[in-house]
């Protein structure tokens, strides 16, 4: 059931608007401050999740890009967020009693589409779709999907690196996750496995695919795109570690070389990323010419 209310300009809300919104934020607060220490706490101490500050920002800037289209869309109160927002009080109670971080994370992003939904409505809610889903990038992934997707990383990862390295003259022996070289042992850690650059570059692409003109078919290939140039470029960063081992010395190669190349090898992924935007925008947008401002007189 949905009810129609007339829109108002964002300078033009009256008192009880203002002091609703303050009222949900303070309820917010109580009901998430667990979750949100907890998320914080995540952030800062495991490198997979250093991008989660970040998340919230980005997505604030793209709901203030969409501002005028929030504007001009109706705003309809709609009774079934109220169904949401249940399931999202179900969520973070199983959550807390259960201590999975992940449960209480999604519940969180249940409770804030089921209040957009609820006092803003459809229209304005499928303006708002993008912002709001790509807050999905700053949770915490539940522990036993982290280890699972952890060791499939680093097994695509060992055997990619310890393949390339040995076509570059490499003289290695593989044990598990270990490569052993003339000049010692390269440990692959899960840190190495790939799961944060996948992660920062999944969510890079998410924005690029937001932004790409043209059918929704690039969108998806720009999207998915981001999972095998992240595994690839992961393979590589770890191919030039152990080419390095194996020509300089395991020291050099495992001590500030293995912690730069990773920005390097990222800055590469990202540039194949823009590459594959470039190439997917519709041909009249790549041949028509760029027009720059006048310069004053």
């Amino acid at each position: 059931m949905t009810v129609e209310v007339a829109d108002t300009p964002l300078r033009g809300l009256d008192w009880r608007w203002g002091a609703g919104a303050l009222a949900v934020a303070v309820a917010l607060w109580v009901v998430y401050q667990r979750t949100g220490l907890a998320l914080w706490h995540g952030w800062r101490s495991d490198d997979n999740y250093s991008h989660g500050p970040l998340v919230p920002l980005v997505s604030a800037a793209f709901a203030w890009r969409s501002r005028e289209r929030l504007a001009a869309a109706p705003r309809s109160a709609d009774a079934r967020g109220l169904a949401v927002i249940a399931a999202a009080c179900v969520m973070q109670v199983a959550g807390i009693r259960s201590n999975v971080l992940a449960l209480e994370g999604y519940s969180l992003l249940a409770m804030v589409w089921g209040l957009s939904l609820t006092f803003l409505g459809g229209a304005k809610t499928r303006v708002l779709a993008f912002p709001l889903g790509f807050l999905v990038f700053m949770m915490i992934f539940p522990p036993f999907l982290v280890t699972n997707l952890s060791y499939a990383l680093k097994e695509f990862t060992v055997t990619v690196a310890s393949r390339m390295a040995e076509a570059g003259g490499v003289i290695l022996q593989r044990s598990g996750m270990t490569l052993y070289l003339s000049g010692g042992p390269v440990r692959i850690e899960n840190p190495c496995s790939g799961l944060r650059s996948l992660v920062a570059l999944l969510a890079t692409g998410a924005v690029f695919a937001y932004l790409q003109p043209g059918g929704w078919w690039r969108r998806l290939v720009l999207l998915v795109a981001a999972v095998p140039l992240a595994m690839v470029g992961n393979a590589l960063r770890i191919t030039l570690v152990l080419l390095v081992g194996h020509y300089v010395g395991v020291k050099q190669a495992t001590g500030a070389f293995h912690d730069q190349s990773g920005y390097v090898v990222y800055a590469l992924a990202l540039g194949g990323l823009m590459a594959l935007r470039a190439g997917l925008a519709p041909a009249a947008e790549r041949t028509a010419p760029r027009v720059y401002p006048a310069m004053p007189r």
